[in-house]
């Protein structure tokens, strides 16, 4: 099983927060790259919201492998190409999630290795700290 770091909204369209209590509860999570993701069923995804926040607010599990999004138009700005089903196991209000920058990395800064992409496959140190500053937070 891998873990990735997912990018959820953008610094031009951020997330904040939805309607459930402040968290995000969407059930597929998007991708816009033509390839299909690396991603599959298992694979566990910090959800991180880089615009405005820039915080790891939830931890979802790949429920599927990546599929084709029937409603992707290529004309709509934010229209995804693939999708990807998960379900929560952490998921905190955005705005009270973790600082990318509490997340132990010895080999790379998350905040630059992220900035071109729409996820990365976190390093085994990098996905232990993040889950155990995520659950501190949740134990708060």
């Amino acid at each position: 099983m891998a873990a990735w770091l997912k990018l959820i909204g953008s610094a031009k369209k951020p997330i904040t927060a939805s309607p459930f209590n402040g968290t995000y509860r969407d059930e597929y999570v998007g991708f816009r790259k033509a390839n299909k993701p690396s991603i599959r069923v298992g694979d566990q995804l910090f959800l991180y919201a880089p615009g405005g926040s820039k915080r790891i607010f939830a931890l979802a599990e790949a429920a599927d492998d990546p599929e084709r999004d029937s409603n992707y138009n290529p004309n709509e700005e934010g229209s995804c190409r693939w999708r990807l089903r998960v379900g929560y196991l952490i998921n905190l209000p955005v705005a009270s999630g973790i600082l990318i920058d509490e997340v132990v990395s010895s080999q790379r800064d998350l905040t630059r290795s992220i900035g071109q992409a729409s996820h990365i496959r976190l390093l085994p140190e990098e996905s232990e700290s993040a889950w155990r500053t995520l659950n501190k937070k949740v134990k708060q």
